[in-house]
């Protein structure tokens, strides 16, 4: 090296302040990223929490099955886990096992408005009874469900089931028809128990939705009800309906209408003593000819309810006999030309093909 030539610069090192200065930003970086990482995870946590509870909780699972009744989407409904009952599950939840369920279907549906989540209360065991308030037809209530933890789906999402079907059944009485109505949907009782004629007092159980009200009554052409409102809100219960059935004035004339052709038939019969009719005339002398019998009025009859059909309470009338008498006595021939008086009692029926049929007697308790 020249005297006069200086040495190259030499790479110092950082001093110790300057390293310990670099390790603390990395230090403090990761740090940082490590809290927001934790509060990322801590905030999807956290929006889990919420989804599950407030679209995938129990509250939630319910709210669903009551928006498809709201919707009016029965079959959607009938899907949802623990709603269908079978003859077993029936029998289990303390239900008929025999109950149709003919009304779990769009057209009987009752209207629900005002739907709101009143409560949810953990029982144990991963079962929530949850509460929530309607109004149907006008009518507020509230309905309590058990539901249950069934199980997770990915991510983390709980699933549910009803732990009590939110099915009931409503035990209806029909006194005096087999034929009613429900929400305004048209049934006959022998669709539903089976029978093959018609009963003049019907029973059947029939499964309906929790919540609602459920209107039923008994209009036809021959017969009208006063219709009976049931509130159902309570999953799993019997609750208790009954209808009675009044003759209408259109059954009232069709009976009238079978009588009259009843006595007429009686009239054709060419004997003092029509058989099986509720009248006739007794004479001790000889008749001439055929008598011939006729009707210029025939007597007004009224329909009350029996045990097996439709009566016709006693009603007086009478039937006019021509006749030619010989007495026996002398052999004169004199013309019977008069009213005979008889009392009458009798039933009507209403077929399973619509007509009206009647049965008339002579009424064995009162007096000519």
């Amino acid at each position: 090296m020249h005297p006069h030539q200086s040495a190259p610069p030499t790479q110092q090192e950082p001093s110790a302040p300057e390293q310990k200065q670099s390790m603390s930003e990395r230090t403090r970086a990761t740090i940082t990223w490590a809290v927001v990482g934790t509060m990322l995870i801590a905030a999807a946590f956290a929006a889990l929490g919420a989804l599950n509870r407030d679209v995938y909780g129990a509250g939630a699972f319910v709210g669903n099955y009551l928006s498809k009744l709201q919707e009016k989407d029965a079959a959607s409904a009938l899907r949802i886990p623990g709603v269908a009952l079978d003859k077993p599950e029936l029998k289990a939840a303390g239900l008929p096992e025999t109950s149709s369920n003919a009304l779990l279907r769009k057209a009987v549906l009752p209207e629900i408005t005002e739907l709101a989540q009143l409560e949810d209360v953990d029982e144990g065991d991963g079962v929530h009874a949850v509460t929530w308030s309607f109004e149907s037809n006008g009518t507020y209530g509230e309905s309590t469900f058990l539901v249950k933890r069934e199980g997770t789906r990915f991510p983390l999402i709980p699933t549910w089931t009803f732990e009590q079907s939110p099915l009931a059944v409503v035990n209806l009485a029909i006194d005096h028809a087999s034929v009613f109505s429900a929400n305004g949907f048209d049934l006959d009782t022998r669709s539903i128990s089976g029978q093959t004629a018609p009963s003049f007092d019907n029973i059947v159980n029939v499964q309906v939705f929790t919540p609602g009200e459920y209107v039923f009554e008994s209009t036809s052409e021959f017969v009208s009800s006063e219709p009976e409102s049931v509130l159902v809100d309570v999953p799993s219960r019997v609750h208790e309906a009954a209808v009675t059935a009044e003759p209408t004035e259109d059954l009232v004339a069709a009976a009238q209408e079978a009588v009259n052709a009843e006595l007429d038939a009686c009239a054709e019969q060419k004997v003092l003593q029509p058989t099986g009719c509720p009248f006739g005339i007794v004479v001790d002398d000889r008749i001439q000819g055929d008598p011939i019998w006729s009707f210029e009025d025939y007597p007004e009859i009224s329909l009350e309810a029996g045990t097996d059909s439709w009566v016709i309470p006693t009603v007086t009338g009478d039937a006019h006999l021509r006749a030619d008498v010989q007495s026996l006595f002398d052999g004169t021939i004199t013309r019977y030309d008069e009213d005979v008086p008889f009392s009458m009692i009798g039933n009507a029926y209403v077929m399973s093909d619509g007509t009206v049929e009647v049965t008339i007697a002579e009424d064995g308790n009162s007096e000519r």
